[in-house]
């Protein structure tokens, strides 16, 4: 028995001494801390995963974050210098962060964001114009007013105008209500029901909405790097069924999570709107955050088999601003 109660004690201390070195450090503001792993970083909160469960840990009640992955810390940075307009030292931090770990979404959607930002900002140049000719009229003597086009410039019609979507709030997450038949939302693949999960790799969840759209209309670059968070049903196969294969799709599990590695054309999945490198947050309204990729490949076939199977994704869509 003594015997037993030594091997569960070595055994929990190897656990938690791998997670200490593995976990990220909130600090408090009343002077405690919390370890743990950050898995959703919203503007109002976080949610940090410990071993009694996730916790909401308001924004207001947090001094400082230190990440165990010297990235995250690096966009930490790269995030505050961006806030205060410096682009520059947010480009460096970035771009740091981007090297380090070239296949983290989060490094690379920022970098590219801040490089586009940073290297072409076409309304600093447009000002640049604008003061140049302005400059040059005063000095001829002239008065340099150009004929400005009137337009409707509400949030909501300059969206749909330079993109083609029309957003509601749903569940403190922006939802797309309509989009424009062959706008630049409609010919990136954005559909009507679609949630905007992220914009370059910020969590766009309890935004308020003018804010999610002002930073869409607004943003540095023409290119906006989206991703969306989807409900797609899939249509049960016919015929007998032996394994995942059958249903025409394979899974992987990397950092974002679990990964639909390839889709064979022509299949059920494939028909039913399923692409390669979606992320299936959830198998019907089952969490995959934590599943093991056994588990999660088992529980699709069992959906299949039993009821026809929903899979939430998160899916990356890139799209051209119409600034024109």
């Amino acid at each position: 028995m003594k015997a037993f109660i030594i091997f569960i004690y070595v055994v929990v201390l190897v656990i938690v001494s791998e997670y200490s070195v593995t976990a990220d450090t909130v600090y408090l503001n009343d002077g405690g801390e919390i370890k743990g792993i950050v898995v959703e970083n919203y503007h109002n909160h976080i949610v940090l995963s410990t071993f009694e469960g996730e916790k909401e840990i308001d924004k207001p009640s947090i001094k400082d974050i230190l990440y165990d992955k010297r990235e995250q810390n690096l966009l930490k940075l790269g995030d505050y210098h961006q806030e205060k307009g410096n682009f520059a030292k947010a480009y460096s931090y970035y771009k740091k962060a981007y090297d380090i770990s070239p296949d983290n979404k989060e490094a690379r959607d920022k970098f590219i964001f801040i490089r586009s930002a940073f290297l072409r900002n076409p309304e600093r140049q447009f000002k640049s114009d604008m003061a140049r000719k302005q400059a040059l009229f005063k000095e001829s003597g002239k008065v340099y007013s150009p004929q400005i086009k009137k337009q409707n410039n509400t949030p909501e019609a300059m969206l749909g105008e330079k993109i083609g979507i029309v957003l509601y709030e749903d569940d403190y997450m922006p939802k797309v209500a309509s989009v424009i038949p062959l706008s630049s939302a409609s010919q990136s693949g954005i559909k009507e029901g679609d949630i905007i999960f992220s914009i370059w790799g910020k969590m766009a969840g309890y935004l308020e909405l003018d804010l999610v759209i002002d930073m869409i209309i607004n943003s540095s670059s023409p290119e906006i790097a989206l991703t969306v968070k989807r409900r797609i049903p899939i249509s049960r196969l016919k015929g007998s069924v032996q394994d995942l294969s059958d249903f025409g799709i394979s899974l992987d599990i990397i950092e974002e999570g679990l990964v639909v590695k390839a889709v064979r054309r022509g299949s059920d999945s494939a028909k039913s709107g399923l692409l390669e490198g979606d992320i299936i947050t959830d198998i019907n309204g089952a969490s995959t955050r934590y599943m093991p990729l056994n588990t999660a490949v088992l529980k699709i076939e069992e959906n299949f088999l039993s009821d026809k199977p929903q899979l939430d994704i998160l899916r990356d869509i890139s799209l051209w601003r119409k600034d024109s």
